[in-house]
Parts: structure tokens; C-alpha cells; sequence
């Protein structure tokens, strides 16, 4: 049965599904025609704490990258990722984390779709995480017109906090604007410097109008940098329109004038988002990494905050471990500096090794950001390579170089997908990404827990039936009717039997397919010819996708009615014009199965799989066929790789999803052709008694238990599958499988087996050699007056006699 988290998690994703192929449409917004000029990522709602952060560039439209200061670590949280709180949800909306004390909550914070427990964030002062000597470090004084170096110490002397840049003039001054106790507005009083980022100090103030809260204040440090106004002017009007539990919040916009100062500041005011960023746990857990389950449901909080902006026509562009924020409570982005309007182009900022290497050529998109997601992810799980400055390397490790990503293999495909350097191959939008990482979180459970974790495909639908059941114990029907059966696969049964693609049910020719999908092949491709013929004469309104989806469906059809050459001409005509669409790949993987062309199909199956990594279909599909290739190819190439292939999608479908039977007698029967029996007989154990296949699967552990060499048989395994017998001895397959097991019996006594009790019996037979003759006798005499044919009877008759035990009558 389906895994069932203990509290409801409602999402606002629940009812929505993007087609793999599709790319979602922005909604208009008034940032559609700006581009963010300067506005620095994960400097200004960071605090400092130990580690300094990456350092974000600004990317010039002639592709240099800008340098530019990022706070350290920000020791603020932000937990909400999905828009509702994991399990821990306060019914009466206030938000602990800008009150000035902290509730205590005894139930365990779950995560990942409420799948994932998650370690307790210990709530700390606000006023622990100020800083005590406020100072840009030397190597990030840059002056704010030119980039040049300034305040540098040299042959000249020590560096300098004040003064003016040796290239062009310009002052500068290092110094925090506000100083501590001192009150802005009239409401915020200041406690101190939080962190320095690219626009300015952040300081931490306590609001002496509600409840002393904690609160945090970011301004410019150069009131006289013209592109910083504009920056900040960008994000100001951007956060008032931000409302979302994934994003730092935006209280008020005040205006100071400091001492000395002839003008009014303008400053953000923010809430204070206790905790610690992704970057402090890693810098706290080093060397080691943040486990992949965790490491899982923390990105998942963070791509619904991505969609919420890609829905504004904005992106992130600067997502790193950085500038997630972990609270008791929540899981939030912080740091807005770097978002910009989509497809923009002028000053974009970002950090090496996270920031998508395409981004100079098509400005910031859904594509970019996706591959800092997939970066990110990489960088909790991975110790990724740097260059000589401290930044990660481009590319994702290997199974062979990460032992982490063997464990995980699904982990190592999404990965690669999300990181793809074609923007075009990577997930088309946070939500499709969402369901496919959710799909690798219940795999890489089920592997760390040995418990099954399954979910319902967003892709797919269910299983159309099953293959492979009967291919082992079906040998031994050849007892009762004497014809002999190979233990082997039929292509026909493996697509006979696996699920389909799935039309999108927000896709405007759904309506029109939804009812062609379960019928008649037949009369699909009547009614699609029909459709096509009133479309053209205009009677009906063509929805734009009907070519493809059309198309689609009538591969399906041809298909199932095992016509080849049709599907694979339509499938030619598609593939110019949606290369992207998986479901091409996936129908080419069908047709190449019913054509014996095994090894295209499991190319084909591994695209769709690289495609979806969440998906247990494309995996159970690679199984079977690289267990047809070991089956119908005389000198495969490598059989111990296509061997461990089938090994490891079965047991990686049957370990996510107990419901999938027949993974379970594929990892059994290749477990059995490795010599492994006992691991095959556990496997089929453990298939459930809700299943319709129970009796079969204890039946077939039953017959492999005595089908190993008589050696290796102990009176235990003759005794666990009398046990099985006896349970089942209603199955139609019990008085065959009878002969088996007293046969085998008597082979082992004969072999020199010592029951352990003299009178020791075994389905009611005496465990003796005369005791198992006479069992063995009777069995084959009941099974000779059931035998189809009159021949076959005559020699379970004759077999009967030569083995009864000898009498004097």
C-alpha cells in the first residue's frame, strides 16, 4: 500500500502537472521590460558569521564577470518552502521567528513532502550573530564607480576604511552608516552590523512599535552609486509585491538622516530570519555533507519560492547554499539583489559554479535557474572540485569517482539533467523538477530504510498488467503435460504490461483524447481520422498540440495492435519538431521491443529514464530488456553488464514500489541465474499478501528453495517448502510443485541427508527413502489421472512404478 505521511501536507502544487516538453509561460509583470541593474545576490540578507561566502560576479553583457561582495554566512532562517509549513503550522498565522522569543514545539519537523524528519535548528540570540569589529575585508574594497582596488595596504601603509580611489577620484567609505542605540525612522533601533554585502552594512534593529521585534535593516553604502539606487530602487518595488511564506518578508521602506549626512538614506526593512543559512550547516557537518534525504527535502522547500517568482516573469539567478535560510520553522530564499526580469540582459550577477554557463547568451530563464538548483543540490550532497579562487568546477562526478552517486543512482541522473549544459535538456520548470525530485527522495528512502516508498506517477498511468510471473514456476507444468518450457521473457508481455504516457490534463486537446486513451485501438484511429478531416474543413477548432498529441495517440494504437511500421513512421515525422518530448523516445523503446531490437530499446528506455529519474516505469522497462538482450542475443556484448543492469532497475522498482510484482520475479529470476537462490526466495517473500500474485510468489520460493544443488539443500529448506506447500494446497500448481519437493526429498536422503528426528515426516510422508518413494508414488499416480494427454499419463504411470519402494506382493 502507498506510504501515507501521518499529517495531510496540502501543496499548492497538488492538482498540477507540466508536460516534460513544455515550457511554462510568465505572467506579466511590471519588471518585464526592466533589467535589474546592479542588484548583487547573497549580500545583503546574509549575517556574518565564521566562513566568508561565495563570492557572487556581476556578468556584463560582453560575458566578463565583476566581482562582487557577498555577505558571510547570514545566520538567519527562513523555513518555508511549499506554501504551507511542513507539519508544524501555527493556526493563528504568527510567525516566531520576528517575535523576540521562541516557542518550543515537541513534534518532529518533517520535510519533503512530510517524508523526511529533519534535524532540530537550535534558536539562538539575534544579538550573538552581531558583529563585533564591522570591516570589509582588504580583498573585497573595490571602488563603486571603476572596480578598482581601494583601501588596500601597501608599500604606502596600512589599508584604509575612507577616502578616495587612486583611479578616478571617487570617495569611499567602509565605515556602517548607523551606529548601535542609534533609532531610525523614529521606530528602529539599531543593535549593530549584521554582515556586509554588495549595496551596503545589514543591520540587525529591534521595532520599538510591535513588540520589539527583530528586525533587519539594509541600505547603500555609497549613497552617490547611481546604479546601486537603481538596484535597490528594482528591488524595493519588487519585494512590495512579494508575498510568499519562501521568501524573506518586506515590512516597510523608511527614510534616515544620520549625522553628517546631508541627505535622508533610504533603508529596507525586513524580517529577521533566525537560523542558519545551508552554508553554515555544511561548515558545521564538514567534511562531512548533508545526507541526500535531507539534502532532498531542503531544495524541495525552495523550487514552489522559484515558481512564485517564474510566475512574475522574474528570476532568482543566484541560488547557492548561501542563500537558503534554515529556521526551526521555515525554509526560506533571502537575498533578492540578483533578480531580474527573464530573457534580460545588462548587469546579471551570480556565483561561479552555480550560475548557468549560458546565462551571458540568453540572459536570465526558467532553464538558468534550474541549473543553480541542480548546483546547489550537487554542492550539499558532493565535495565538488574547485578551481584556485575557491570556486566549484563545472560537472557533476561520476558513480565511479562518488560512491554516493552509485548508492543513488537516480540521484546522479537528475543531477545531470538539472545541470545539462543544453538549457533545452534541462527540467522545463521547478514544478516538472519538483515531481521528478520527489520521485528520486522515495528511492533514495527506500534505499537508506530497506521500506518501500511509492507515489502515483504524474507521468504515466498504472501498470496495464504483469509479465514474467509464471516463467519460473511455469516449468514445471512440463510435469503434467510433458512439454518442455524455457524460463524466459516474452517482449510482447513486457508491453503488454507497462504503463503509458499520460496526456496533460491541462492540455487543451486532453478533452478530445481522454476518451480514445482505454478503447478500442481500432477505433482510435478511426476517430482520430475523423477528427483530423473536420479540423481541416474547419468544423472543428484546431487547439494548437492535436499534431502532437494526435500523433501520439495514434502511435499508441498502432502499437498495441502490434503494427510497427505505422508508429515508427508518425514517430519520424515528430521527431524534427519535439525532440525534447520524452514520450518519442518512450513509444521508439515499444516499437523496438516488438521488433526483437533489444539494445536500441534499452538506448531509448534510458533516455526516457534520464529524462525522468523519478519515474519507476523507464526503470522497470530497462530491466526487462536488458534481461531480453541476456535472453535472445547468443554472445551479448558484455553480459555481466547487462546483467547487473537488469539487476539493479528490478531492485531498484521493486525496493521504491511492493505493488510493482513483477520486478520482484525479474530480480528473482536473475537472482536465481546467478546462483543466488536464497536472495530470490527472500525477494519473493516479501511480496505482499494483499497481492493476487501471493500464492505464486511463495509457490516459486518454495520451488527454488529445493532446486539447488542437492549439496546445498538442508532439511530446513525441504521442511520451509513442504511449509508453502501446505499453505497452498488449494493453487491449481500445488500437486506438481508436490512431486517436486518429495523428488527432491528423496535425492537428498540419497545423497547422504540425515533427518535429525527418525520419525521426521514431510507432507505427511515418513522422511525416509521408503517413506518418500511411496509419497513420490502417489503423487504421480494424481497427477497422471489430471495429464491432458493419454501418452503423458501412460509415463506418469510407468514413472510412478519405477519409483514405489519394492514389496514382496
Amino acid at each position: 500500500m502507498p506510504e501515507r505521511p501521518e499529517t495531510p501536507l496540502p501543496h499548492p502544487w497538488a492538482n498540477r502537472r507540466i508536460r516534460g516538453s513544455e515550457m511554462p509561460v510568465p505572467e506579466a509583470h511590471p519588471w518585464a521590460t526592466r533589467r535589474n541593474g546592479r542588484g548583487e545576490p547573497s549580500q545583503r540578507l546574509r549575517v556574518a558569521v565564521d566562513a566568508p561566502a561565495e563570492e557572487s560576479v556581476r556578468r556584463n553583457g560582453n560575458g566578463s564577470a565583476e566581482s562582487v561582495d557577498t555577505a558571510p554566512g547570514f545566520a538567519l532562517p527562513d523555513l518555508s518552502g511549499p506554501q504551507t509549513r511542513a507539519v508544524d503550522v501555527d493556526p493563528l498565522g504568527t510567525d516566531s521567528s520576528s517575535g523576540r522569543s521562541a516557542r518550543s514545539r515537541p513534534s518532529p519537523r518533517r520535510l519533503g513532502a512530510g517524508l523526511v524528519e529533519m534535524p532540530r535548528v537550535v534558536s539562538v540570540d539575534p544579538r550573538s550573530a552581531v558583529l563585533d569589529d564591522p570591516e570589509v575585508p582588504e580583498s573585497k574594497r573595490f571602488c563603486w564607480k571603476c572596480n578598482a582596488p581601494v583601501g588596500r595596504s601597501g608599500p604606502d601603509g596600512a589599508g584604509v576604511v575612507a577616502g578616495e580611489c587612486g583611479k578616478c577620484g571617487s570617495p569611499f567609505n567602509f565605515r556602517p552608516i548607523l551606529q548601535p542605540g542609534e533609532v531610525v525612522a523614529g521606530q528602529y533601533e539599531v543593535q549593530g552590523c549584521l554582515a556586509h554585502g554588495g549595496l551596503g552594512w545589514i543591520y540587525l534593529a529591534v521595532d520599538r512599535n510591535v513588540s520589539d521585534r527583530w528586525v533587519v535593516l539594509k541600505g547603500l553604502q555609497n549613497p552617490q552609486d547611481f546604479e546601486a539606487h537603481v538596484v535597490a530602487l528594482a528591488e524595493r518595488q519588487f519585494l512590495s509585491e512579494v508575498a510568499y511564506p519562501g521568501i524573506v518578508k518586506i515590512y516597510n521602506f523608511v527614510k534616515h538622516r544620520c549625522a553628517g549626512r546631508d541627505v535622508a538614506d533610504g533603508y529596507i526593512v525586513m524580517e529577521y530570519v533566525g537560523g542558519q543559512s545551508l552554508k553554515k550547516v555544511l561548515d558545521q557537518r564538514a567534511p562531512q555533507r548533508i545526507p541526500v534525504a535531507e539534502a532532498i527535502a531542503y531544495v524541495m522547500e525552495v523550487l514552489p519560492a522559484l515558481d512564485y517568482l517564474h510566475s512574475f516573469g522574474l528570476s532568482y539567478n543566484d541560488l547557492k547554499p548561501d542563500n537558503v535560510m534554515v529556521s526551526e520553522d521555515e525554509v526560506k530564499l533571502i537575498d533578492l539583489g540578483a533578480v531580474a526580469a527573464m530573457e534580460s540582459f545588462g548587469s546579471i550577477y551570480g556565483t561561479p559554479g552555480f550560475q548557468a554557463p549560458e546565462i551571458t547568451d540568453t540572459g536570465p530563464t526558467v532553464a538558468s535557474d534550474i541549473y543553480t538548483v541542480g548546483r546547489t543540490l550537487a554542492a550539499l550532497v558532493l565535495p565538488l572540485p574547485r578551481d584556485e579562487d575557491g570556486h566549484h568546477l563545472p560537472g557533476i562526478p561520476t558513480p565511479e569517482e562518488q560512491p554516493l552517486l552509485a548508492r543513488y543512482p537516480a540521484l546522479y541522473r537528475l543531477l545531470c539533467r538539472a545541470t545539462d549544459p543544453d538549457p533545452a535538456r534541462r527540467f522545463p520548470s521547478t514544478y516538472s523538477m519538483y515531481c521528478q525530485l520527489t520521485g528520486v527522495l522515495r528511492m533514495v528512502l527506500a534505499t537508506d530504510t530497506d521500506r518501500e516508498h511509492p507515489q502515483a506517477s504524474v507521468e504515466f498511468g498504472s501498470m496495464r498488467g504483469d509479465f514474467g510471473i509464471e516463467t519460473l514456476i511455469g516449468q514445471t507444468d512440463g510435469i503434467v503435460d510433458g512439454r518442455h518450457r524455457m524460463p524466459t521473457l516474452e517482449a510482447r508481455a513486457v508491453v503488454a504490461a507497462l504503463p503509458v504516457p499520460l496526456i496533460d490534463s491541462t492540455d487543451p486537446s486532453a478533452e478530445l483524447m481522454s476518451t480514445l486513451l482505454h478503447g478500442d485501438p481500432r477505433h482510435a484511429l478511426d476517430t482520430l481520422r475523423r477528427m483530423r478531416d473536420r479540423i481541416a474543413s474547419g468544423v472543428l477548432a484546431d487547439t494548437g498540440s492535436f499534431e502532437l498529441e494526435g500523433a501520439l495517440t495514434a502511435v499508441r494504437a498502432h502499437l498495441d495492435l502490434g503494427e510497427v511500421a505505422p508508429a515508427r513512421a508518425l514517430l519520424r515525422e515528430l521527431a524534427a519538431r519535439y525532440e525534447t518530448d520524452w514520450r518519442l523516445s518512450w513509444y521508439q523503446g515499444i516499437a523496438d521491443l516488438l521488433d526483437g531490437a533489444f539494445e536500441p530499446a534499452y538506448e531509448h528506455f534510458d533516455r526516457v529514464h534520464a529524462m525522468l529519474p523519478g519515474e519507476i516505469a523507464p526503470a522497470l522497462a530497462l530491466a526487462a530488456t536488458a534481461e531480453l538482450v541476456l535472453q535472445h542475443l547468443e554472445l551479448p556484448a558484455d553480459p555481466d553488464r547487462w546483467h547487473r543492469a537488469a539487476v539493479e532497475f528490478y531492485r531498484s522498482v521493486w525496493r521504491t514500489n511492493h505493488g510493482v510484482v513483477s520486478a520482484a520475479f525479474g530480480l528473482a529470476r536473475r537472482l536465481a541465474a546467478d546462483g543466488d537462490l536464497l536472495d530470490a526466495v527472500t525477494v519473493l517473500d516479501r511480496v505482499p499478501m494483499s497481492s493476487r500474485h501471493y500464492a505464486l510468489a511463495h509457490m516459486t520460493g518454495g520451488l527454488l528453495l529445493v532446486s539447488r544443488p542437492v549439496a546445498e539443500v538442508t532439511e530446513e529448506d525441504l521442511a520451509a517448502a513442504a511449509d508453502r506447500l501446505a499453505a497452498l494446497s488449494e493453487e491449481p500448481r500445488a500437486l506438481q510443485l508436490q512431486v517436486v519437493v518429495v523428488g527432491a526429498a528423496l535425492e537428498w536422503l540419497r545423497a547422504g541427508g540425515q533427518p535429525r528426528r527418525p520419525d521426521a515426516t514431510l507432507l505427511g510422508f515418513e522422511l525416509t527413502e521408503p517413506g518418500l518413494q511411496r509419497g513420490l508414488e502417489a503423487s504421480l499416480r494424481a497427477l497422471a489421472r489430471t495429464a491432458p494427454g493419454r501418452l503423458h499419463r501412460y509415463r506418469l504411470v510407468d514413472l510412478a512404478n519405477q519409483v514405489r519402494p519394492r514389496t514382496r506382493w
